[in-house]
């Protein structure tokens, strides 16, 4: 029971850093049109791996897929994103970044990365953080419950 205060300080430093990046960030998602849902969806569709499918996209963001499909809406709306079929299946949806939808997410990315309060720490922290988290996270690692931090 010693580790008990530290955990749950630990918790609420987690938690308070959440808000925190949300608040640092919020002016940005405004002006993109951006609900934190909808920024955390855009954050998720990360251009250098296949587009994700609708289903795919619900274990990434831990919803269920007519969320999804909800979200999806929203960003086709903002012509942010674009869904398309499955190469390898017609009756699967993927999500495609559009232009528009690149340039937000790297707008989005950007301030995430200089503006939040883990961008205060110096690289070597950063490392020694993210050596943690990586610990702290390994057992999720197979479930797709991968740790991304939302915007």
């Amino acid at each position: 029971m010693d580790g008990e205060p530290l955990i749950y300080d630990l918790l609420r430093l987690i938690r308070a850093m959440d808000e925190a990046t949300d608040s640092e960030i919020r002016d940005l998602t405004t002006s993109l049109g951006l609900t934190h849902a909808l920024a955390d969806a855009l954050w998720q569709l990360d251009p250098t791996v296949s587009a994700p499918s609708m289903r795919q996209m619900a274990a990434k963001l831990h919803c269920d897929p007519s969320t999804v499909t909800f979200l999806a809406d929203r960003l086709e709306q903002l012509s942010y994103v674009k869904r398309m079929q499955a190469p390898h299946d017609r009756r699967t949806k993927v999500l495609h970044l559009t232009e528009q939808g690149h340039m937000a997410r790297q707008r989005l990315v950007d301030a995430a990365t200089t503006r939040t309060p883990i961008a205060r720490l110096t690289v070597d922290e950063q490392h020694a953080l993210h050596q943690l988290m990586t610990k702290a996270m390994a057992p999720y690692a197979d479930t797709g419950n991968d740790g991304s931090p939302p915007p």
